[in-house]
């Protein structure tokens, strides 16, 4: 680090890395410096990323002594690779969700960074957005009574099947489950765990089903999770079909709603309105407002764990329990998920 800064390099050009740079803008504890890529032309990258250094291939900008973290936004099955590569360059790491393919590549991404002492860190923004700890406040001063039914879902319509998108491969990963099934199974997780003051819980048990494509992934998924302290949580995911997105939770003295939950108050800030409904009664918007972009949270608290020495994430951040945990939940879902016929040819 260099005047307490953390100077971060970008592997991948994954779209997202859009996204990441403008939760960058700004901060006054890191700034991205590089990006690297395998098979980008320089003039292609210099023109998409102004003012970064270009560097061709994911390993030279390991070997680079001005970067101190990497941001990995490859596609889903490389991410474990270039974790591990990294924590054994003594670098700290950001990687987008999924962290890793399964829970067994999470655990050795987890194992590399704790015997380098490098922070690891799973992307999952909403998680570091203030709106999330406001919703965790709401259920402590029992706002809905005792928590019994989450519904979340995060799904988006892609506008065609492209067979050479990532989305649509599955040798990259593709499919709603490992794309954005994560989001909801990991707030289903983080809700039911903090009813009974626990952090990494696990499903007992997992119902779930999904519909696959022409080349194989699943479009669309959903799964009824229940939890040990008798709390259900209905789960949905797709790439082919759009869905409301909106978290709701439901307890003995009425139910909360946020629409478009996974960007807090707005991807580029503003004011979320939570719906506040009693069993009996008008409903209530509790207005929630905050300007800054959606991925600034994460950054700022990667580089403020980083710059701390901690290796990672605070709750309600992605802990390495955490992600080994969602890993292990998603693992569940996609391996016993119910086939639903006919598939989507």
């Amino acid at each position: 680090m260099q005047d307490n800064i953390v100077r971060w390099g970008i592997l991948g050009t994954g779209g997202i890395v859009g996204d990441f740079l403008d939760g960058a803008s700004g901060s006054a504890t890191g700034k991205v410096a590089a990006i690297s890529a395998r098979a980008r032309a320089r003039a292609w990258l210099a023109s998409e990323f102004p003012g970064l250094d270009i560097y061709e291939g994911y390993d030279s900008l390991l070997s680079l002594p001005e970067v101190d973290a990497i941001y990995i936004a490859t596609p889903h099955p490389f991410h474990a690779e270039w974790a591990i590569k990294a924590a054994q360059a003594g670098k700290h790491v950001l990687c987008e969700k999924p962290a890793g393919m399964n829970a067994a590549e999470v655990e050795a991404m987890i194992a590399a960074a704790s015997y380098s002492g490098t922070f690891l860190g799973e992307a999952y923004m909403y998680r570091l957005h203030p709106i999330t700890a406001f919703i965790l406040d709401l259920l402590d001063a029992g706002k809905i009574g005792q928590l019994r039914m989450i519904r979340s879902s995060f799904g988006f319509a892609m506008p065609e099947r492209n067979t050479q998108h990532r989305l649509f491969d599955p040798a990259l990963g593709g499919g709603a489950i490992l794309d954005v099934g994560g989001y909801p199974m990991s707030i289903a997780r983080l809700l039911a765990g903090h009813a009974e003051g626990r952090e990494g819980i696990e499903p007992v048990s997992i119902d779930g089903q999904l519909r696959r494509g022409p080349t194989g992934v699943d479009e669309i998924a959903t799964a009824t999770a229940i939890f040990s302290n008798g709390i259900i949580a209905q789960l949905s995911a797709s790439i082919t079909l759009g869905q409301d997105n909106v978290l709701q939770l439901v307890g003995t003295g009425g139910r909360l709603e946020v629409d478009a939950f996974w960007y807090g108050s707005g991807k580029q800030g503003g004011t979320a309105h939570i719906r506040f409904t009693p069993p009996e009664g008008q409903t209530e918007l509790i207005p929630f407002t905050e300007e800054r972009n959606v991925y600034s949270f994460q950054f700022e608290a990667a580089n403020e764990a980083i710059l701390a020495g901690r290796e990672n994430f605070e709750s309600p951040g992605m802990t390495h329990t955490d992600s080994l945990a969602n890993a292990r939940a998603l693992d569940r879902w996609i391996a016993g998920a119910r086939h639903v016929e006919p598939p989507l040819f």
